[in-house]
């Protein structure tokens, strides 16, 4: 998969309609649901760490979690998103990781954090060595992390960090890098570039340096 999955030019999700406002006893059920979700997906994790079986693991992380999530499950997503790239299965991941991602941004969804699903999308793209749509999706996390964030806050020496060997494989020279993480900076205390304005701010300083 590439950077263009997330912006809608391959892969497409199917809206998902809002959900009427449960009642106390929905409620109920749900949380009653959700006790024993957490118990089996505890119980799997103890059981993979004697029998190391992942794709048994995975099977109990994905019939609680494929749907809609119905309490704060977002780091038993994270875990099962993780779960697919280290059983080889990229695809899955990605496609997990993109539901996550609208879950993260709907106000009606509980929990979600759309910087760590961007990152983790990082890694993976990383890891297939598309480097180019790795960075952008390392600035997006970055980014979303600063209007999530009281005063625009942008670390950036863990951005340089992070970032450090895919900027490298681009082309950058390290004092290139550098002026890099500072032009983003100033974008993102200026809150000149969002989320949306990100691929077009990287490609453009890709493009001025050659790259």
């Amino acid at each position: 998969m590439g950077i263009f999955d997330m912006f809608g030019k391959k892969k497409t999700i199917p809206e998902r309609k809002a959900s009427p406002t449960p009642s106390v006893k929905d409620v109920a059920k749900i949380i009653e649901g959700s006790d024993k979700a957490i118990a089996d997906m505890h119980k799997a994790d103890a059981v993979f760490e004697s029998d190391g079986d992942i794709e048994k693991r995975i099977r109990v992380y994905e019939k609680y979690l494929l749907e809609k999530p119905q309490w704060n499950s977002f780091n038993f997503n994270l875990s099962l998103a993780k779960m697919y790239v280290k059983a080889g299965h990229n695809d899955k991941a990605w496609g997990y990781l993109n539901q996550m991602y609208l879950w993260a941004i709907d106000p009606e969804a509980i929990g979600g954090d759309a910087v760590k699903v961007r990152f983790e999308q990082f890694k993976i793209l990383k890891d297939e060595k598309k480097y180019k749509d790795a960075m952008i999706m390392l600035v997006s996390s970055y980014v979303l992390n600063a209007y999530a964030v009281r005063d625009m806050y942008f670390n950036k020496a863990k951005f340089i960090k992070d970032g450090k060997t895919t900027a490298k494989a681009i082309g950058f020279s390290e004092n290139q890098y550098m002026l890099f993480a500072d032009e983003l900076e100033k974008n993102i205390k200026s809150k000149k570039i969002k989320e949306a304005s990100v691929k077009k701010f990287c490609i453009d300083y890709f493009t001025s340096l050659g790259l």
